[in-house]
């Protein structure tokens, strides 16, 4: 099983500007899976472990807005080749 949180941008200055911010908590970029439709094509992906410092780090030093940002867990059962994406609630400030 795979497991990972993804925050998906309406721009793609937004994704970057994202990823540097959240550089800490070991954040990569990746391009945004087909099972998303997002307008920038870039996303940043959160590994589980991760996920309460990068949402801290986020709420601290980021200026977008609901509207800029889509927040998703993702999880593939590799064995079978399924995917559960749920959207999430955005990152509280």
């Amino acid at each position: 099983m795979n497991e990972y949180y993804l925050l998906t941008f309406e721009s793609t200055h937004a994704a970057i500007s994202t990823e540097k911010l959240l550089k800490p908590a070991e954040v990569t970029i990746m391009p945004v899976p087909r099972f998303i439709s997002a307008s920038c094509g870039i996303s940043v992906r959160i590994r589980p472990d991760m996920k309460d410092k990068a949402e801290a780090l986020f709420t601290e030093g980021s200026k977008l807005t609901p509207d800029d940002y889509a927040y998703y867990h993702v999880v593939r059962n590799n064995g079978e080749g399924e995917v559960t994406c749920d959207k999430l609630d955005h990152i509280r400030r």
